[in-house]
């Protein structure tokens, strides 16, 4: 790692270890961008994969179906003298993306997968939110509203952040996307409420019937949001690329 800083270094040690989850060769540096490949191996793995992000080593090696033959030869990083590093948050993004279509891509939507991970988030959040209120004094119903409040608008961000940043909402059209979201989520708030007040009435301690009532919201939430918060942002764009 030559001259990296020790945050940096941790970085890049973290990125090798989640990479070994999907690749199929223990390589030192997967997320290089300085490689050869044969032709062979390319047209074998490049209709699999996903092509997200700058990790095209990561992609070919976790679109491979067998274990892959890797010669490696060592190098030391020196200090950038010219350009700007690529390593952003969207390039994190972009790596979490990867991984989650190489992990579960196959069996379920990523973008539903991303969801879940911003839900169970939320799920945080809202059981964090929901104890502080209750040990404060407030009543159960109260406290759930704020905690299902807060959490619906983490979620909002998070998923505009991460789920959808392809159809990420900006500037004005983020007003307009959250009273669309709180809009949509307004009939599976309504419907935790009811089923996590009636459970708690029946002797279900807070932490069941808030999760029991949260799991509820989240299905209808999830499928009702995809279609009418960020799919508006899919169709204008596509009516602007048809446009040019």
């Amino acid at each position: 790692m030559g001259e990296f800083t020790q945050w940096r270094v941790q970085l890049s040690n973290w990125g090798l270890g989640v990479s070994r989850l999907v690749t199929r060769s223990e390589v030192s540096d997967p997320m290089s961008g300085f490689f050869v490949l044969d032709r062979r191996f390319l047209y074998e793995v490049v209709y699999r994969a996903s092509g997200v992000g700058f990790k095209i080593l990561v992609d070919l090696l976790a679109s491979a179906q067998r274990p892959v033959r890797v010669g490696e030869v060592p190098y030391s990083f020196r200090q950038r003298e010219q350009g700007e590093s690529k390593l952003d948050l969207n390039v994190g993004l972009d790596y979490l993306y990867l991984l989650a279509d190489k992990l579960a891509g196959q069996w379920i939507p990523v973008r539903f997968v991303l969801y879940s991970g911003v839900g169970a988030v939320g799920v945080l959040m809202h059981l964090g939110v929901l104890r502080g209120a209750l040990n404060a004094g407030m009543p159960f119903g109260q406290a759930q509203t704020l905690a299902t409040g807060l959490a619906m608008t983490g979620n909002f961000l998070l998923n505009n952040l991460v789920t959808y940043r392809d159809l990420q909402l900006k500037g004005w059209r983020l007003l307009p996307g959250v009273l669309t979201f709180y809009l949509a989520c307004s009939v599976g708030f309504f419907t935790n409420l009811s089923v996590s007040e009636t459970l708690v009435e029946k002797g279900l301690p807070w932490v069941w019937a808030g999760l029991a009532g949260l799991a509820i919201s989240s299905m209808w939430n999830y499928g009702v949001t995809n279609i009418i918060t960020w799919r508006r942002r899919l169709g204008a764009i596509r009516k602007r690329e048809s446009s040019n």
